[in-house]
């Protein structure tokens, strides 16, 4: 069978002018059987003829969002945002979802896809939430590390994904997160805490947001079913 095309985003350096993504993207598309595309920015006019030759986007991690996408205005504990990035990723988001491929957001990439389907986000979650102790969302420990736990909403794509599971553990990178869902989207998994760590669209084919980073997983077998699925969906 054909190895199904998976294109991923990059961050790119504004001063340097340089693309980069961590190789833990690329090497779990790969062992999934998957065939990844590193994706470049390019003009608008381009993406939907870009988007028709790949059989799935993975939207990557990386910095904040400009808040003025969601219409807010920055908060004193915004972090770096990458304008470029975020215009080609925000009409990226709307070809591939005017085409219908499926897709996966990670971190930046589930709070993109939130937001590009209509959304919100805490711009900053510790000077923020208020509806609760907050975890604590920026590990110290190594990537690999599932320094908190999730519970797993039942009968969700991402519950399929972890048969027989209600709990699992998941790193944490982020002092954003999703805020008001999109419409049309359900949660498939919070933290203790009440911060949404997964969702899913429910009219779309398949296109999950998930906040933890499955990439670094990729030598674990459990974490290898988001990767594994979002394949499976994409030949």
């Amino acid at each position: 069978m054909k190895k199904p095309l998976i294109g991923i985003t990059q961050n790119y350096d504004e001063n340097a002018m340089s693309y980069s993504l961590a190789r833990t993207y690329v090497e779990s598309v790969k062992k999934a059987g998957g065939l990844p595309v590193l994706l470049t920015y390019v003009k608008e006019e381009d993406l939907d003829e870009l988007v028709q030759n790949l059989d799935g986007v993975v939207f990557s991690g990386g910095p904040d969002l400009e808040p003025a996408l969601y219409s807010e205005e920055p908060v004193p504990a915004l972090g770096g945002i990458a304008p470029t990035r975020d215009n080609f990723e925000m009409a990226l988001a709307k070809a591939v979802i005017s085409a219908g491929k499926p897709i996966l957001g990670i971190c930046r990439g589930c709070q993109l896809m939130n937001v590009a389907c209509g959304g919100t986000l805490y711009q900053d979650l510790p000077s923020q939430y208020k509806e609760g102790d907050l975890l604590k969302h920026v590990q110290s420990a190594p990537r690999w590390h599932g320094s908190h736990s999730v519970e797993l909403v039942p009968g969700t794509k991402l519950a399929k994904c972890f048969p027989g599971e209600t709990n699992i553990r998941v790193n944490s990178y982020h002092h954003q997160a999703i805020k008001d869902l999109a419409p049309g989207w359900k949660v498939s998994a919070k933290a203790p805490d009440g911060i949404i760590e997964a969702a899913e669209s429910i009219e779309y084919p398949f296109l999950m947001a998930i906040q933890w980073h499955p990439e670094t997983f990729y030598d674990f077998n459990n974490f290898d079913s988001v990767f594994k699925k979002f394949i499976e969906v994409c030949k």
